[in-house]
């Protein structure tokens, strides 16, 4: 019978007793060199390019951004500006949101959620007008779904009402209002109406329709 190895007799490579000696001595060496060449990569990737101090980013101001949207002030296809930010003032009769149609140029527009608006020819000159109206299907009790949510559904019904041509003019300056509900206590008064109105970012004065066939 095989005898155990004594305790002064080295274990040889094989034994179940682990490494020798000479091999614990090579994957020593070897795993030293792997963390040198390691460390090199690193310090060479971390290492700023010649001549250049390491750019620090840092995001911009909230005023930065609006300051940046602000100066693009779009006026597509080069129409122009108009002669002056000072508003036009209203000339014609408000009327409540609630008696407004779908259609009605609006003379001036300063917010979604006026109680009512001057209401004016759409061949006259008009800041807005009010692209749809009409009510939401979900009933009186239906749990809040979200802004979001809403945002999506009242978009896409008030998107396919929109003159097509007439986007294409204006392009990246069309702006539409979405107004309906849009808080938890006000969707649980069980008020379902939504209205949209659309104008351009820059304010231009409008005429004519930007309603599909109207």
């Amino acid at each position: 019978m095989r005898g155990s190895p004594s305790r002064d007799e080295p274990a040889t490579a094989g034994s179940s007793d682990g490494l020798s000696r000479r091999g614990w001595i090579v994957l020593v060496a070897v795993t030293a060199a792997v963390a040198v060449v390691f460390a090199g990569v690193a310090a060479f990737a971390l290492a700023p390019t010649s001549g250049h101090a390491p750019a620090t980013e840092s995001s911009p101001s909230p005023s930065q951004n609006a300051a940046a949207h602000l100066n693009l002030a779009p006026t597509p296809l080069g129409l122009p500006p108009r002669p002056t930010s000072t508003p036009p003032a209203a000339t014609v009769p408000f009327r409540l949101v609630g008696t407004l149609t779908a259609g009605d140029c609006v003379q001036t527009y300063t917010s979604k959620t006026a109680v009512a608006y001057p209401v004016i020819d759409c061949a006259s000159p008009h800041i807005a007008q009010l692209l749809s109206k009409g009510e939401l299907p979900q009933s009186p009790d239906a749990a809040f779904p979200g802004k979001n949510a809403l945002d999506a559904q009242v978009g896409d019904l008030c998107e396919q009402h929109l003159d097509w041509d007439w986007v294409a003019v204006w392009n990246e300056d069309v702006q539409v209002d979405l107004r309906y509900a849009d808080t938890a206590a006000s969707w649980a008064s069980g008020d379902r109406s939504y209205y949209c109105f659309v104008y351009t970012y820059s304010r231009h004065e409008l005429t004519g329709s930007a309603v599909a066939s109207h």
